[in-house]
């Protein structure tokens, strides 16, 4: 479950690189435009990604034993980050960079981990 709040978190981030520029340059975005332009919305969408990838992907590593969702996940993390620290022309490029290797980390994961839960094909008893 968590792995899916994860993703689609990463995926309203992306959602969110995607449309603001859009709605800005259709013009008359008004409040909503200035809001999804607001540095405070950046820090409410990469909190709970952050915090996601801390719980979830390091645990699970040690019950699958892959070491690639954790990668992509702490590569994701650190574009996330760096995405925050670059000119604005940069940023949605990175951010969205980032939020297709979370995607990818949590889903991954989340893959793994029922591949693991899921019982073994044992021969057919009668």
């Amino acid at each position: 479950m968590k792995d899916l709040v994860a993703a689609y978190i990463s995926g309203l981030c992306i959602v969110h690189c995607l449309l603001t520029p859009v709605l800005l340059a259709l013009g008359g975005a008004g409040l909503l435009g200035h809001w999804l332009e607001a540095e405070w919305v950046h820090y409410v969408l990469i909190t709970p990604i952050l915090l996601l990838v801390g719980w979830s992907l390091p645990a699970a590593r040690h019950r699958h034993q892959q070491l690639w969702p954790l990668w992509l996940g702490c590569g994701g993390a650190a574009l996330m980050l760096l995405s925050l620290a670059v000119p604005a022309a940069l940023e949605p490029w990175l951010a969205i960079s980032a939020g297709v290797l979370l995607m990818a980390a949590h889903l991954m994961n989340r893959h793994l981990l029922q591949t693991m839960a899921a019982p073994a094909a044992g021969p057919i008893q009668k």
